[in-house]
C-alpha cells in the first residue's frame, strides 16, 4: 500500500461512516493471513467508493460474503482490505409470472427461498450451507449442487447482474427477463471469477415451481451393478433430478441415489421403474420420503465445504466416472461422493500432509481420464506451496488478459484464482 493502515482506514471511515470500519479484525482471517481493515458497506454505491479509495492506495481487496466458501482457492498473496457484501440484504422483485427474481448479492439462500415461496416458486441452487451462503458468494464461486444436471448450471440460472470493477465504476450485466439477447452475455464472464474481476452487488435469477412431490432410491451392490443400473437407466425415459453414486470407504458396498421430483404420478412413476431395474441387476433398494430424502441430500448439498477436511473434486468425461472411482476407491480414509449425471467427482480425506501429497497422483488419474483435478477446500497450512487449481489450461493467456483489462493492477482477489490470477 503507498498508505499507512491509518490513513487509508481514516478515508474509508469518511465515505462510508465509522460504523464501517473494522481495523485488525482476526475473525476475518483467510488462510491465516489477517487483513489490515474490513469494510462493511450497506450499499453499491459504498462499495464502489471503497474500491476507488483501495485502489488509489494500491490496497489489496478480497470481496466476501459470508465467508463459508473462503477456504476455496490459492492462499491470496495479499491481504489489505476485505469488502463485505453481507449488508446488501434486499430481495429486489420476485416476477413470478416470468419465473424470475432479484436481489442484492449479500442476500443467504436460505432467506431468498423464504421470501418466494408464498408463490411456489424456488430457485433450483444447492449450494452448501444455504442458511449461510450469500448469492454473490455462491455465483462468484460458481457453487452447484446436486440437482444441477436436472435444472442447470448457475451459469444457466443467472440472467443478470449489476457488478463494481475495480475502477469503482458500477456496470450491468444480461437483464431481469429470461429473452434477452442484447450485446456480449457478460454475465458468464463474472460467474466463477472469484472475485478477481469486480465485486457482485445485484443478481437476477431464474425461479422454477416448487415440485409437488420429491423422493430417493438408493440402490446399493457392487460397483459393476451400479454401472449396469446406470446404464440402463441412461435407456430409459425416467428423467431424474440428480444420480449419484456414493462410497464411504467403510464397505465394499456402493450405493448409487437417484432423486425424483415433479407430480405425484411422475415420481411414483420413477420408484416403480426404479426399483424393476435394480431388481433386474441384483441391487437392493431403500426408499426416502419427506424429510429423510430432503437429509440425504443436504448432506450431499454441504459436502464440498467441510472446513476440517481435505477436498478433492475432479470433473471428467460421464462415461468415465465409475473407471476413474475404482482407481481411487481404496485410498487410505477416503469418501466419495460422484454426480455421474454431470462428470463430477468429490474426495474427501482426513486434513493431513499425506493426503494432499495425493494430488499429483489425482491430477495424472483424472489426466489418463480426460479430467481435470482441483484441491477444492484444505486449511492454510496444507496449501502452503500448492497451486490448488492443478496444471494451467490451454486458455490461461486469454484468462490474464482479461484480468488485466478488468483489473490493470492486479489488486482484486490478487493471487488466489488459478495460476495466481
Amino acid at each position: 500500500m503507498n498508505l499507512s493502515v491509518e490513513q487509508l482506514a481514516k478515508q474509508l471511515e469518511t465515505a462510508l461512516g465509522g460504523d464501517a470500519v473494522t481495523v485488525a479484525a482476526t475473525a476475518y482471517a483467510i488462510d491465516d493471513k489477517q487483513p489490515e481493515i474490513v469494510c462493511h458497506p450497506q450499499s453499491a454505491e459504498q462499495i464502489a467508493a471503497a474500491l476507488r479509495l483501495c485502489i488509489e492506495a494500491e490496497a489489496a481487496v478480497i470481496p466476501r460474503g459470508s465467508g463459508t466458501a473462503m477456504a476455496i482457492g490459492n492462499i491470496p498473496r495479499q491481504v489489505d482490505v476485505i469488502i463485505e457484501t453481507a449488508k446488501l440484504k434486499r430481495v429486489i422483485e420476485h416476477d413470478h409470472a416470468n419465473l424470475t427474481t432479484t436481489m442484492e448479492s449479500g442476500v443467504a439462500m436460505g432467506e431468498l427461498q423464504t421470501a418466494i415461496e408464498p408463490q411456489k416458486q424456488f430457485v433450483p441452487l444447492d449450494a452448501p450451507v444455504p442458511d449461510r451462503a450469500t448469492i454473490g458468494g455462491i455465483v462468484a464461486a460458481n457453487l452447484n449442487g446436486p440437482r444441477r444436471s436436472y435444472y442447470g448450471s448457475v451459469r444457466d440460472l443467472v440472467i443478470g447482474m449489476r457488478v463494481v470493477l475495480a475502477s469503482g465504476e458500477q456496470i450491468k450485466a444480461g437483464g431481469k427477463v429470461v429473452k434477452n439477447v442484447a450485446g456480449y452475455d457478460m454475465c458468464k464472464l463474472f460467474v466463477g471469477s472469484f472475485g478477481t474481476l469486480g465485486i457482485i452487488t445485484e443478481v437476477t435469477l431464474r425461479t422454477v415451481p416448487i415440485a409437488e412431490s420429491a423422493a430417493t432410491v438408493i440402490a446399493s451392490g457392487t460397483i459393476n451393478q451400479a454401472d449396469r443400473f446406470r446404464q440402463e437407466l441412461s435407456r430409459s425415459p425416467l428423467l431424474p433430478a440428480a444420480i449419484f453414486l456414493l462410497n464411504d470407504g467403510a464397505t465394499a458396498q456402493w450405493r448409487l441415489a437417484v432423486g425424483c421430483e415433479g407430480f405425484e404420478e411422475t415420481v411414483a412413476r420413477h420408484l416403480h421403474d426404479l426399483d424393476a431395474i435394480a431388481a433386474r441387476v441384483g441391487m437392493s433398494t431403500t426408499t426416502l420420503r419427506a424429510e429423510s430424502h430432503n437429509e440425504f441430500w443436504q448432506g450431499l448439498r454441504d459436502f464440498p465445504l467441510q472446513s476440517d477436511r481435505l477436498i478433492y473434486r475432479v470433473t471428467l468425461p460421464r462415461g468415465k466416472v465409475l473407471e476413474f472411482v475404482e482407481l481411487v476407491r481404496n485410498w487410505a480414509g477416503v469418501i466419495l461422493n460422484s454426480d455421474i449425471a454431470v462428470g463430477t467427482v468429490w474426495l474427501a480425506l482426513p486434513a493431513r500432509r499425506s493426503g494432499l501429497e495425493k494430488f499429483v497422483e489425482l491430477i495424472e488419474l483424472a489426466r489418463q481420464q480426460h479430467g481435470h483435478a482441483v484441491v477444492f477446500v484444505a486449511p492454510g497450512e496444507l496449501k502452503q506451496g500448492v497451486e490448488v487449481w492443478g496444471p494451467s489450461p490451454a486458455t490461461i493467456s486469454l484468462q490474464r488478459e482479461i484480468k488485466r483489462q478488468f483489473d490493470p493492477k492486479g489488486l482484486l482477489n490478487p493471487g488466489r484464482f488459478l495460476a495466481g490470477i
